[in-house]
């Protein structure tokens, strides 16, 4: 048995490419549905917003869980602050 790191396996150029087309694909599509519905500008407004939250949390969980998986060894574990005399 060997106890040697395992290289993290990396995915091809092409399919990381082809999740950020999917990815800009699906955005355009679903903000010209919004602007396409027929609904007042101030509902529209607000299901963009609605839109760029989703975004944005999905964008800070993904870095979220890289940060993570950087760093196994941390996993679990929560830091206690410093004047705490448990």
């Amino acid at each position: 048995m060997s106890f040697r790191p395992m290289s993290p396996v990396q995915p091809p150029p092409l399919w990381i490419s082809f999740l950020h087309m999917t990815f800009a694909l699906t955005f355009v599509l679903v903000g010209g549905g919004i602007v396409a519905q027929p609904l007042d500008w101030p509902l529209r407004g607000g299901l963009a917003t609605g839109l760029v939250a989703l975004v944005w949390s999905s964008f800070t969980l993904a870095d979220t869980m890289a940060l993570l998986s950087r760093n196994p060894s941390r996993n679990g574990r929560r830091l206690r602050p410093c004047h705490s005399r448990v």
